[in-house]
């Protein structure tokens, strides 16, 4: 066995993240590691790449008992981690990010064009469509996660710890990425796979673990496991639907834009958003679906020719807060920078994009925010000690429902939803399900912008595609399906 954690006891104020975990991975194996949001998974990894240390237990690598303070003392021992939040030096370039620590050149010198060279070599093997001169500040989520892939890949480490690395690429990078842990798994490296994609864990896993609330429930070869048991020891129940879909489209237009352009991201694209309908977007890394929120929300600059909300022409839209007048709200896809305060609490993040509900003049009432807040735990079932939690102690799918509950509770005219079950556990991504088909059939125009392409099959009425920051084509009803999508977003004409 090459790596044992036994008895691993880790708690922070208020919550016992891990109760006596044991886990053990074999030499090139690809392990996977399960659980809702909150059940430990993170904080395990954290502990094994030196970021926290437990406060019980012991870790065995290559027999011998091993203490990790930092992570340059687990990176030392050959592992190399991914974490679900990625930890990359926004103000360097691609390049110098792949090589942060091991730069090229003498120890007087760095050999920036050899780094770009050798940069751009390795996003090639690995099929990234990356600009290694960029500057990753620049980058969407998505390609930040491209980053991290191949800084961890070129680590050389023995051990492979991936937390939701396919949470925001595609399914053609989601492939090029199996098939490398396939080929790094027959050359002796172990990886620690999480995922909340049950259909990945079953192509690419020998093993899986399950935790639940902290503690361990099951491990065992995946092929002993189905999916539905996987996720009834997941959330400790049964579910029927995992995608949910009833809303009722009407013919009814409430949202229309023509000749939308994001400088440089996007050009010349023109949809409209009935009531009651699911209106998809959905493309490769680097097509502009992200941007398009964006520039429909003001976060950046944007254009078009015409733009109606609900009848009532819109003349222009300069930043987010001329969209909120209008009653127009996105969930961005990067919660850490556009969606939270992760320096306070979960009362204040809610009270601080609901002023309207909570204040009088500049008064704000604790007590309604308070109420507010407890509603939005009940609502969305976030995971918390209490409503005074700091959001950036709570985990990833947590921090991404307060993100949620945030916007939602202003009773918006259009929600612009981007990747908005990255990081959510299963039981929690049909929660999110539901909620959009409600707010759909509440009359409230969506925009549902996701990479995970059987949640955009499954639940979209029509569907827009973009390759290289055009709209190839808009399918609906019956053309909805996987191949037709990655055909468009290739630039393949759809049959």
């Amino acid at each position: 066995m090459l790596l044992k954690m036994e008895k691993i006891t880790k708690r922070f104020p208020g919550v016992l993240a891990l109760d006596n975990v044991d886990f053990d991975l074999r030499e090139g194996e690809i392990h996977a590691l399960v659980g809702e949001n909150g059940a430990g998974k993170s904080t395990l990894i954290k502990i094994l790449g030196g970021v926290h240390q437990p406060d019980g237990g012991r870790i065995i690598l290559n027999g011998q008992e091993v203490h990790f303070s930092s992570p340059v003392d687990s990176q030392k021992a050959g592992i190399s981690v991914i974490h679900q939040e990625l930890n990359l030096a926004e103000n360097l370039s691609v390049a110098h990010n792949i090589f942060l620590g091991r730069e090229k050149g003498s120890w007087w010198n760095i050999d920036h064009k050899r780094m770009r060279k050798e940069a751009e070599e390795i996003l090639k093997r690995l099929s990234f469509n990356l600009n290694p001169s960029a500057v990753v500040r620049e980058l969407n989520v998505s390609e930040k996660q491209l980053v991290a892939i191949a800084k961890a890949l070129t680590l050389n480490a023995r051990i492979i710890v991936m937390d939701e690395p396919t949470a925001t690429i595609t399914e053609h990078e989601v492939e090029r990425l199996f098939s490398i842990m396939k080929d790094l798994k027959k050359n002796g490296v172990s990886i620690i796979f999480i995922s909340h994609r049950l259909d990945e864990i079953f192509s690419v896993a020998d093993r899986v673990t399950v935790l639940r609330d902290g503690k361990k429930v099951a491990s065992g070869l995946v092929e002993d496991f189905t999916k539905d048991e996987l996720v009834r020891l997941m959330v400790g129940r049964s579910i029927t639907d995992m995608y949910p879909k009833y809303n009722v489209p009407k013919d009814e237009v409430i949202f229309e834009v023509e000749g939308l352009e994001v400088p440089g991201f996007v050009k010349d694209v023109t949809f409209n958003v009935k009531r009651g309908e699911i209106f998809g977007v959905a493309g490769l890394v680097g097509c502009g679906k992200s941007e398009l929120a964006l520039g429909l929300f003001g976060a950046v600059k944007s254009y078009f020719k015409k733009m109606k909300l609900f009848d009532a022409e819109v003349k222009e839209i300069k930043n987010p807060m001329d969209a909120l007048k209008l009653g127009i709200v996105m969930i961005p896809e990067d919660r850490k920078k556009m969606g939270l305060i992760l320096d306070l609490d979960i009362v204040k993040n809610i009270a601080t994009a609901n002023s309207n509900l909570v204040a009088k003049l500049v008064n704000i009432s604790w007590r309604k925010a308070k109420s507010l807040s407890n509603e939005a735990i009940k609502k969305f079932s976030i995971k918390a000690s209490s409503i005074k939690q700091l959001t950036k102690n709570l985990s990833g799918g947590n921090q991404q429902k307060v993100v949620l509950a945030k916007y939602l509770f202003r009773e918006p005219r259009l929600v612009i939803l981007v990747e908005p079950t990255r990081g959510i556990d299963v039981g929690a991504k049909v929660e999110v399900y539901h909620l959009i088909n409600d707010l759909a059939n509440r009359g409230t125009g969506v925009i549902f912008i996701s990479s995970e392409l059987p949640e955009i099959v499954s639940l979209c009425d029509r569907v827009l595609v973009m390759h290289r920051g055009r709209q190839i084509t808009i399918l609906e009803g019956n053309e909805i399906t996987q191949e037709n999508i990655l055909r468009a977003a290739t630039g393949v004409e759809v049959a």
